[in-house]
């Protein structure tokens, strides 16, 4: 990153972590009357291959950057049986990582009071009135807030019970046309043979080219060899493509923790502000993290640029909580196929009030819409478990 490196050993604000959700709140902090401020940004400086994306319904600040858009997405039953669809007012967006996180970087070096340190983070801890970072190159001190990115998520990859989403990723290149690009394939359940939740989502950026994920929503992990062996089984069913048809442009992988946090969202009176995945930004029973990491990230920076307050980190909604520790329940105990959830959902609903309800935007009317449309036994057995454990908490 080509920021100017740190020039003191105390900043008004430290930033600990540079990945989406530190940039992400780099970047409003930029814009902000707060960009005055001693800003030091500290990461290791290793990023993966990403692929950023989102729907929405107005414009939004990185629209200009997508690759390829859609209004229609196509999904895939394991009866099987496939539609296509509308998702008016949204469109679905797909940004390459390294074009956001370019953009971002060129933006953030306008801003002469921002500070890049290229180190491992050590530890965070208080000290004295503020908070201090410690890193491989020395400690660094903020009188005003640390903003933490970098703090790990607890779960556990060895334990089935720890729900993760898991997968990897190819984009490949076509030698010849082969692609309809009018539609983004969101879920395609005919990969799904078991209890596990499993799909294959589909990107097709051009007739030639397209992003193929693997994806699990479940506990057990499997070796990246079998992630490509069914991709490349996909690519020879669905498309007739053999190895020698495509060639393999980038690879990536995740694993994406499915869980609520425990704890309530942080207020801003706090010196230690944890945000990303540990903060609570990403959707636990999606994954999806880039829309809700830009909203949260701008609200909180308006937030403190209005001064001390009890504004919370992120909105506290307890009933969306209990909502996805039911979804994520029925997840975990396999009593139903993951994929006949998903058909549920798709079947009985429109798309456009399931995007609103995985966006979080949904009335509690409309949120009891979408309960009654799933299979009853298994949920209400999944709501029960939900209840009798919060109660022995």
């Amino acid at each position: 990153m080509q920021l100017p490196g740190p020039a003191y050993r105390e900043y008004d604000y430290i930033l600990a972590g540079g990945g989406m959700a530190g940039l992400s709140f780099a970047y409003y902090l930029s814009q902000s009357s707060l960009s005055t401020k001693r800003i030091l940004l500290i990461d290791r400086g290793v990023r993966k291959e990403q692929t950023f994306c989102y729907w929405s319904d107005e414009a939004f600040e990185f629209d200009f950057l997508a690759e390829k858009s859609w209004d229609s997405l196509h999904f895939h039953s394991a009866r099987p049986s496939s539609s296509q669809f509308s998702i008016a007012p949204y469109t679905y967006r797909k940004i390459k990582g390294k074009e956001w996180f370019a953009h971002v970087e060129a933006e953030l070096i306008k801003s002469p009071h921002i500070h890049y340190l290229q180190a491992e983070i050590q530890s965070i801890n208080y000290q004295g009135l503020g908070s201090c970072v410690q890193t491989s190159a020395g400690s660094f001190y903020a009188s005003e807030k640390i903003i933490d990115s970098f703090s790990p998520f607890p779960c556990d990859h060895t334990n089935p019970k720890h729900l993760k989403q898991h997968f990897l990723g190819w984009e490949v290149e076509c030698n010849f046309n082969n692609f309809e690009t009018d539609a983004a394939h969101l879920f395609d359940f005919r990969v799904a043979f078991g209890k596990e939740c499993e799909f294959m989502y589909v990107l097709p950026t051009s007739p030639r080219k397209a992003l193929f994920e693997y994806t699990f929503f479940s506990g057990t992990l499997r070796e990246p060899d079998y992630y490509r062996d069914k991709i490349k089984s996909y690519l020879f069913a669905y498309y007739g493509l053999s190895e020698d048809d495509y060639l393999l442009k980038e690879e990536e992988s995740g694993i994406i923790p499915m869980r609520n946090s425990v704890n309530k969202p942080a207020n801003l009176h706090q010196k230690h502000l944890k945000i990303g995945t540990s903060g609570g930004f990403v959707k636990s029973t999606t994954g999806y993290s880039f829309y809700r990491t830009q909203k949260f990230c701008q609200n909180l920076v308006a937030a403190l640029e209005k001064g001390p307050s009890t504004t919370v980190v992120i909105p506290y909604r307890p009933w969306k909580i209990w909502l996805d520790e039911v979804f994520l329940r029925v997840l975990i105990d396999q009593k139903i196929a993951g994929s006949k959830v998903f058909e549920s959902l798709f079947h009985n609903n429109p798309p456009a009030l399931l995007l609103k309800f995985l966006q979080e935007e949904t009335t509690w009317k409309e949120d009891l819409r979408l309960m009654w449309s799933v299979p009853t036994f298994p949920f209400v057995k999944a709501a029960l478990k939900t209840i009798y454990r919060s109660k022995i908490k």
